[in-house]
C-alpha cells in the first residue's frame, strides 16, 4: 500500500498535548514543547518489527496534520488556514532506548518504519478542528479515545508556534500528542488509528507486530528500568 502522504522535508512531534495524557505524567506544560522525527520513519499500514534486544515498543495513537502552504511566522489564528489534511498516524517508540537518546528520541522513535500513517486523509477544510476523534485498539480492545476538545494547545496555535522557529512547507507532518491509553505492544499484536469526523474518516491505520532481526550493535544498547517500563505501559502515563 502506498503512503497517504508525500515525502515531507520534516515532522515535528508535540511532547504533551492532551489533558489526559498531562494528567497521567503529573505535569500540564505552559507550552508545547517538540521533538523531530526523520522523514524516514514514514511508513504505510503494515507491518513494524520491533527491534531485536528490546522489549517496550510503546505506540502512541495521533492526529497527524499535513501542512498545505508554506507558514512563516503566522498568526494562531491563521494556523489551521495552512493545513492542508489530517489523518491518523501512530508515533512508535522504544523506551529501552530512551536514556541513550539524552531527550532527542532519536533512537528511540526515529527509527525507519516508526511513523505509519494514513490510510486516508481527510480534507481540512471539510471539518472543525475542534471536533475531530481519535481512537487507538490494541488487539481490537479500545486503548485510547479522546477528541480534539481535550487539547491544551489548539492545531492553530501548533502551526503558528513552530512557525516562529521554522518555515513550515507543503507536505510537512506535525503529529499533534496522543492522548491516555498510550502503550506497549507485542509481537503479534495488531494496533489500529482512525481518526474521524462524523462521516469523514482516515479509516483504519493498521500495524502488525513483529519480531525484529536486527538490533542494536554499535553504541548504546537497549535498557529498561522499573520507572522506564511504568512510564512504557502506561501505569503513570
Amino acid at each position: 500500500m502506498e503512503l497517504a502522504v508525500r515525502r515531507p522535508s520534516k515532522i515535528v512531534a508535540v511532547h504533551l498535548n492532551y489533558r489526559s495524557r498531562a494528567a497521567q505524567r503529573g505535569k500540564v506544560p505552559d507550552f508545547p514543547s517538540y521533538f523531530l522525527k526523520p522523514p524516514s520513519a514514514l511508513a504505510p499500514p503494515g507491518v513494524l518489527a520491533r527491534p531485536a534486544g528490546t522489549s517496550l515498543l510503546g505506540f502512541e495513537g495521533e492526529i497527524a496534520l499535513v501542512i498545505g502552504t508554506r507558514a512563516a511566522g503566522v498568526k494562531p489564528a491563521d494556523g489551521w488556514s495552512h493545513v492542508a489534511a489530517v489523518t491518523a498516524a501512530n508515533d512508535f517508540g522504544v523506551y529501552d532506548m530512551r536514556a541513550a537518546d539524552g531527550g532527542s528520541n532519536v533512537r528511540s522513535k526515529g527509527a525507519d518504519g516508526f511513523l505509519p500513517i494514513g490510510p486516508e486523509l481527510i480534507d481540512a477544510r471539510q471539518v472543525d478542528p475542534a471536533g475531530l476523534r481519535l481512537r487507538t485498539w490494541l488487539n481490537g480492545s479500545l486503548a485510547q479515545e479522546a477528541t480534539t476538545a481535550d487539547l491544551l494547545f489548539d492545531f492553530g496555535y501548533l502551526v503558528a508556534d513552530l512557525s516562529q522557529t521554522l518555515t513550515l512547507e507543503p507536505d510537512d507532518i506535525i503529529l499533534t500528542g496522543t492522548p491516555a491509553g498510550a502503550s506497549v505492544a507485542v509481537p503479534g499484536d495488531l494496533v489500529e488509528v482512525e481518526v474521524d469526523a462524523g462521516s469523514l474518516t482516515s479509516g483504519r491505520l493498521t500495524t502488525r507486530i513483529a519480531e525484529g532481526a536486527r538490533g542494536y550493535r554499535i553504541g548504546a544498547q537497549p535498557a529498561t528500568d522499573p520507572e522506564v517500563a511504568r512510564l512504557a505501559w502506561g501505569t503513570d502515563g
